[in-house]
């Protein structure tokens, strides 16, 4: 069995159009919402009441996205976690398509990145400086499905604007990226792209992008969840 998760942070309206389209595909399986809103409001209350199968954890505080999906994947009962950033839709049946390609960790949209997890054309003046930089194969989790077992071979998802890059980066010192299956996800999905972080921003001092964000998080954001 496959659980759905998203991450929500006081932005009920696009969690709701996401149930729709799930629902629509995948009307009876488990899907779960980490709420990581912080402004006292119980959302999806109503969902949680008309279907069984959809839960919601709530944190109190934002958690955000890196955090929160690493929390889901390691609280998670099942093999397999698909993970749909809060602005997806879906159009048609991804999972199975995405089951075809797994080869033994993560599947979605793949790009090149260093180790701020940037790609080449965010900031072309480093990438002129580091031509060679952007070695990175980094799976996107916008829409990915991850294998939970396989979770825990690699680093971990963290806090900053690409949560999976500790992770990414672990994956090719181990000399693992076969692990790593490509899927071309537009035929399956809609995305607004950025669609919490265009309300309320990334929480993220500027300095940070130009440090690894992964020594970003060890340094700065570090939070211990009791």
């Amino acid at each position: 069995m496959i659980e759905i998760i998203s991450v929500h942070y006081k932005t009920p309206d696009l969690i709701y159009r996401q149930y729709r389209s799930v629902r629509a595909l995948y009307p009876d399986m488990p899907y779960r919402i980490i709420d990581g809103s912080d402004d006292g409001v119980v959302y999806f209350d109503d969902l949680e009441r008309e279907d069984k199968n959809f839960t919601v954890e709530r944190f109190g505080y934002n958690i955000h996205h890196g955090p929160g999906m690493d929390y889901a994947i390691k609280s998670s009962k099942y093999d397999f976690l698909l993970i749909l950033d809060s602005d997806v839709t879906m159009q048609k049946p991804i999972i199975e398509a995405m089951l075809e390609r797994y080869a033994g960790y993560v599947v979605g949209r793949k790009r090149m990145v260093n180790t701020l997890g940037h790609q080449s054309w965010e900031m072309p003046w480093l990438a002129k400086l580091f031509p060679n930089s952007y070695k990175y194969s980094y799976i996107h989790p916008l829409c990915m499905l991850i294998n939970r077992q396989a979770y825990g071979l690699f680093k971990p998802f963290i806090k900053h604007g690409s949560p999976c890059i500790d992770a990414m980066i672990d994956v090719y010192r181990q000399k693992k990226t076969h692990l790593l299956a490509e899927m071309d996800i537009d035929d399956y999905i809609t995305a607004d792209y950025a669609g919490t972080a265009k309300r309320w921003g990334m929480n993220m001092p500027k300095w940070s992008y130009l440090v690894p964000r992964h020594l970003c998080y060890n340094h700065y954001f570090q939070k211990i969840r009791s």
